[in-house]
């Protein structure tokens, strides 16, 4: 499978109107993942959607840096109790599914 292509950074904060410097205060707090592709610092396009996230938490609703961690944390949390309940609904299906109630091998209790 290929890798995603990556935004160079510089790209990233022109098109979110940051200084770069901020995308690197926000690497360094582990809120993102800078990805090196040769002499290119960018990142992946759901980092791009991260940063876009935290950007408009701190600029549209105030919210402090320590808060948009926060906020985060529990976004992360949340995506992955919906990816463990998608699983689990998918098994139960599954089961549910194998589970022919029409199907008794041949006997019927009414019959």
């Amino acid at each position: 499978m290929r890798n995603p292509p990556i935004i160079p950074r510089d790209e990233v904060a022109r098109r979110l109107a940051v200084p770069g410097r901020v995308l690197v205060r926000y690497e360094a707090r582990g809120l993102v993942r800078v990805v090196r592709e040769g002499g290119v610092e960018g990142y992946a396009p759901g980092d791009v959607r991260r940063l876009w996230a935290i950007v408009s938490y701190q600029r549209d609703m105030g919210i402090n840096l320590a808060g948009v961690e926060a906020v985060l944390k529990l976004r992360d949390h949340l995506g992955d109790v919906h990816r463990r309940l998608d699983a689990v609904a998918l098994r139960l299906r599954d089961a549910l599914e194998g589970d022919d109630p029409d199907d008794d091998g041949g006997a019927r209790a009414d019959a």
